[in-house]
């Protein structure tokens, strides 16, 4: 497989670039110029140079529905299927899931949820899919219900978003030593039917009923 095309389907660079999701048919512009610089390059050094250079003229990364964002919390709801999917964000300098911040995060989820009920009354499941459903700091913030039904994700050929990629990075973006020499040893065992193995820790498929959400944070139906 070309590199170029490698980056786009195995990492999460075309939505760090502010590019949005990945699809197939019609690629920004924009990828397509980092794609041909990438192709023309011959070594790893010159390939990190030139993505990190990319990065630093890219737009900002955006959420694609901006009046679903609450604090470090946004999601996707759709009428069809009645499903919310969520996501997290470190949108906090003061450490998004230390002990002291809680409080606040409940309350986002809170208002988020009373959002959801208004506006998509047809709701009736929550999914999530991440890593942080493996740490304890993440996993208090929901209902028991859901992040009971936490099974590891396998199978998957989703890499392009920050479900997996998200666990390098520290809450001041900086990467985490243990996890990336972790990764790169992981590599050189690698399995090309079982990517996820390569992760230094797994990501997690939840789901919960809608209602048990909105009996947690007391958001009347």
């Amino acid at each position: 497989m070309p590199i170029a095309e490698a980056v786009l389907l195995y990492t999460n660079f075309h939505r760090r670039f502010g590019l949005g999701d990945v699809t197939r048919d019609g690629l920004n512009p924009q990828w397509r110029e980092y794609a041909h610089g990438l192709s023309r390059l011959g070594t790893h050094e010159q390939r990190a140079g030139w993505t990190q250079q990319f990065y630093t003229q890219a737009p900002e990364e955006r959420p694609a529905f901006p009046d679903h964002v609450f604090g470090c919390f946004d999601f996707h709801a759709s009428d069809d299927s009645g499903i919310v999917r969520l996501h997290f964000y470190n949108r906090d300098t003061l450490g998004s899931l230390s002990r002291g911040r809680t409080g606040e995060r409940q309350r986002e989820l809170a208002n988020m949820f009373a959002s959801i009920r208004q506006r998509f009354p047809d709701a009736r499941h929550v999914e999530g899919r991440s890593w942080l459903y493996g740490i304890e700091a993440y996993r208090r913030l929901f209902p028991e219900e859901y992040v009971r039904s936490r099974v590891v994700m396998e199978h998957d050929r989703r890499f392009q978003g920050m479900a997996r990629w998200g666990q390098f990075l520290d809450r001041r973006g900086n990467v985490k030593p243990a996890l990336k020499e972790t990764f790169l040893h992981n590599i050189g065992r690698l399995d090309a039917t079982r990517l996820w193995e390569v992760f230094p820790l797994p990501s997690f498929r939840v789901s919960a009923p809608i209602d048990a959400f909105y009996a947690r944070y007391e958001i009347q139906i």
